[in-house]
């Protein structure tokens, strides 16, 4: 089942796909921000226990298991079962983050998924915008995120985004820089206060990969290409019935933006973007799925495939 939003902040006036949440004109800043999304709760680890007979059958006892849960406090909501090592982060650690690096960005939106179980913010580096074409406008963001449901670590993330169709556009190059990421492991909290210092918003990266992705702009890409290129990215095999395949002709023919590079590499590109992480005129159920897949998920994992592939068709 996908990540469901439970409470939110958007700014800017962003469309509030997931229908829950607050959405103001402006940004605000982080505290506000975290607040206003109700993501400032506190987490416990508690040990979880099972029942069991008593010899001769006479009753049950509660018997430790060795396993705790993750239990968010105001809720006494389960967000997930860890083990004795692990070690809790607790939310303000994330708006540390946040405010920390607050002169070098806009929030843009404040997300809690699953009850608790994950929180998110992003926000868009000033400065950071470019066309690709006039009026095709791409921006970086950071994603700041946190699990509690165990499987998450905590971290950051730069990521593109196409603001005509909101695509989430992961680049194949620049992976180590762009992205950092830490354990619920003995010290976790320690190096959350060093990813902290060494989160590097330098805009450099944003440059070069604006030229890349001119560069797919330029380069000419027929529905026969397009057709190949799918096979490519997707690892269709011959004869193998692949059901996106419409939706995706239709995006590159006709989708979001699609008039400002037609038949290019960077309509190939926004196709599956779209298909794939797009939360643009979505309803609720789908809005979310799509924010869940794009940041975190397999649409995230399709989208940097899909830039590595358009890389090697432009010779980059």
């Amino acid at each position: 089942m996908p990540a469901n939003c439970t409470s939110a902040w958007l700014g800017n006036n962003e469309t509030a796909w997931h229908g829950i949440g607050t959405v103001t004109a402006g940004t605000l800043p982080a505290r506000e921000a975290f607040e206003t999304a109700e993501a400032l709760f506190t987490v416990e680890k508690r040990e979880l226990s099972y029942p069991k007979l008593r010899a001769g059958g006479l009753g049950w006892d509660n018997e430790p298991s060795g396993s705790f849960g993750v239990v968010r406090t105001d809720t006494q909501a389960l967000l997930g079962v860890v083990s004795k090592q692990y070690e809790l982060v607790q939310n303000d650690s994330l708006l540390r983050m946040a405010e920390f690096i607050r002169e070098e960005v806009d929030m843009d939106c404040v997300i809690v998924l699953s009850h608790g179980a994950k929180i998110c913010f992003t926000a868009t580096l000033r400065g950071a915008s470019a066309d690709i074409v006039p009026g095709d406008t791409v921006k970086r963001r950071i994603v700041g995120y946190l699990g509690h449901d165990g499987k998450t670590g905590c971290g950051a993330m730069f990521t593109n985004i196409r603001v005509v169709c909101q695509n989430t556009l992961t680049m194949a190059m620049g992976e180590s820089s762009a992205r950092s990421s830490i354990t619920h492991k003995n010290g976790a909290n320690h190096n959350f206060d060093a990813l902290i210092n060494s989160i590097d918003v330098a805009r450099q990266d944003f440059v070069t990969e604006c030229e890349l992705m001119r560069e797919f702009s330029r380069c000419s890409m027929g529905s026969v290409d397009f057709y190949s290129f799918v096979d490519e990215v997707y690892s269709i095999d011959e004869g193998q019935v692949f059901r996106k395949r419409e939706k995706l002709n239709q995006a590159f023919m006709y989708g979001f933006g699609s008039d400002y590079a037609p038949m290019s590499v960077w309509n190939a590109v926004n196709a599956i973007t779209q298909i794939e992480t797009s939360t643009r005129g979505t309803t609720r159920a789908k809005g979310t799925a799509q924010f869940a897949r794009g940041t975190f998920g397999a649409g995230a994992s399709i989208s940097k495939r899909a830039f590595k592939v358009a890389a090697e068709l432009v010779g980059a």
